[in-house]
């Protein structure tokens, strides 16, 4: 094989993987515009003027809810977010840590498409894409590799933000939230920052801190007076296909448990973090709402049965609620 034919083979497979990874990711990438009301006018005491940003972010759960950065929706009067087919959605905020600069949306829409969330450590020199809407062009796609790992970053004015991902990745202003993933279109981070008059030197919150900002908000949330829980905070995960293989999992995706309320009945019941729930009185849990819908369906005091995944072993436990 010649010299050109190798490097038509390297170029092909590299398009090939970059092509792959955006279109499997796309479809749950949305553009976020947000409405302030700036307070300048309040002063003289005028009607707020209105001012507009735009940003990205990703659908994770098939219910609605999205991720994106803390910045984009600080402040937010409105919030209106844009699907890849073209529909339009009011948003609510959910949630947020402006600490690690991440926020939980959600809009009323059922069955969408979802982001698959990676599993394997990063390494540098790996290939990512990042996948936003910057300066307003929508669904841009930009593919570099992990410059460095557990970055510190402080710009003016802003809190110091540690243990970030550094790409070469191409960012800019409306990228923010959107999502930076593997050359299998895996989510391995959210896009949050570029330095300003550099080149070439972008930055993402890395997957494992988003889960816990998602975590911690999905525990506050069931900790309210609602009805029954378990007391348990987690999001979707993909379960590997070597496991199910050998488990003989009919089922793709599990809840991985990320925060866990003490003494609560998970707790009790001695469920762990990073425990990842497959059923829950024999019905299949894919993801946390799966979870919330069968524990609503008892009272306090009775038992659920949870099925569960830890450190590759299938279990069962009984939860009092």
């Amino acid at each position: 094989m010649s010299t050109f034919e190798k490097d038509a083979l390297a170029l092909d497979a590299y398009s090939h993987a970059v092509t792959t990874a955006a279109e499997r990711v796309g479809p749950a990438v949305v553009r976020i515009d947000v409405e302030h009301a700036t307070r300048r006018s309040r002063s003289y005491g005028y009607p707020p003027e209105l001012r507009g940003g735009i940003g990205s972010g990703f659908i994770f759960a098939s219910d609605g809810q999205i991720l994106t950065n803390a910045h984009v929706v600080e402040g937010a009067r409105h919030i209106k977010v844009t699907l890849a087919d073209g529909r339009t959605f009011d948003a609510g905020l959910m949630g947020s840590d402006p600490a690690v600069d991440v926020a939980v949306l959600r809009i009323g829409a059922e069955r969408l498409p979802v982001a698959e969330l990676g599993h394997s450590p990063l390494r540098v020199g790996q290939l990512v894409i990042a996948v936003g809407n910057p300066y307003g062009l929508n669904w841009t796609v930009t593919a570099g590799v992990v410059s460095a790992l557990g970055r510190t970053l402080q710009a003016p004015g802003t809190p110091k933000m540690t243990n970030l991902i550094q790409t070469d990745t191409s960012i800019n202003p409306g990228n923010s939230g959107g999502p930076l993933v593997d050359s299998l279109g895996h989510v391995v981070g959210i896009t949050t920052a570029m330095m300003p008059m550099a080149q070439g030197l972008g930055f993402s919150v890395p997957l494992d801190t988003v889960k816990g900002v998602v975590a911690k908000i999905a525990t506050q949330r069931s900790a309210r007076p609602e009805g029954v829980s378990l007391g348990v905070g987690g999001m979707r995960v993909t379960l590997e296909e070597s496991l199910r293989q050998l488990l003989q999992l009919q089922q793709r995706w599990g809840m991985e448990i990320l925060e866990l309320r003490s003494q609560s009945p998970a707790d009790q019941a001695q469920l762990k973090r990073l425990d990842v729930i497959l059923s829950a009185d024999e019905e299949p849990v894919t993801e946390p709402r799966d979870l919330q819908r069968i524990v609503r369906t008892h009272k306090a005091g009775e038992k659920v049965t949870i099925g569960f995944l830890r450190g590759g072993t299938q279990r069962k436990v009984t939860v009092v609620l």
